[in-house]
């Protein structure tokens, strides 16, 4: 999960994941999403079981998500995730569930990521904050997380207060 660009991660719709319609049943979405979340801190070095040796937790404060189309059995997709806020504690991470045929844009502006296509199936926007696992009390996020995913330090975020809070939703929409 680098600062502003996209990791990617392949996935293909197993026989377990659908329900009785034939269609993705609604939790298996966020498993995907965790999935790829995962994948993506391996990427850049920091994996979550590291962090749980550490005696950090990441827990999803919020989700917001929109389902855009069904996934069916046999479907061949790719998370795509991007970590684009950051708060003392907080992560915001957006997550899109995309046909796997879309080509890659791994360095596209934030604004067009935060907008579905018609290879979008599912998008979600993910707050995880940092906790003690002793205490489950909020930290701030370990540096070693904010070196290895290249978060810009507390000076560029004062310059660009936007990057403490984006939204896939315009905030006068429902």
């Amino acid at each position: 999960m680098r600062w502003n660009s996209t990791c990617r991660l392949p996935i293909e719709v197993q026989f377990e994941d659908i329900d009785g319609g034939g269609v993705v049943h609604h939790p298996n979405y966020l498993k995907y999403l965790e999935r790829a979340r995962c994948h993506a801190m391996r990427e850049i070095g920091v994996p979550f079981e590291q962090c749980l040796q550490d005696g950090i937790a990441f827990v999803v404060a919020e989700i917001h998500g929109k389902y855009l189309s069904p996934l069916q059995f046999g479907a061949r997709m790719c998370v795509e995730t991007r970590l684009v806020a950051v708060r003392k504690s907080s992560l915001k991470v957006i997550q899109k569930i995309v046909s796997a045929e879309r080509q890659p844009i791994l360095d596209e502006a934030t604004e067009s990521f935060l907008k579905g296509d018609r290879q979008t199936h599912f998008i979600a926007q993910l707050r995880l904050v940092a906790v003690d696992l002793k205490s489950g009390k909020p930290i701030p996020l370990p540096e070693s997380l904010r070196l290895a995913g290249g978060v810009p330090d507390s000076l560029q975020m004062a310059v660009h207060p936007e990057w403490t809070d984006v939204r896939i939703v315009p905030s006068g929409e429902n």
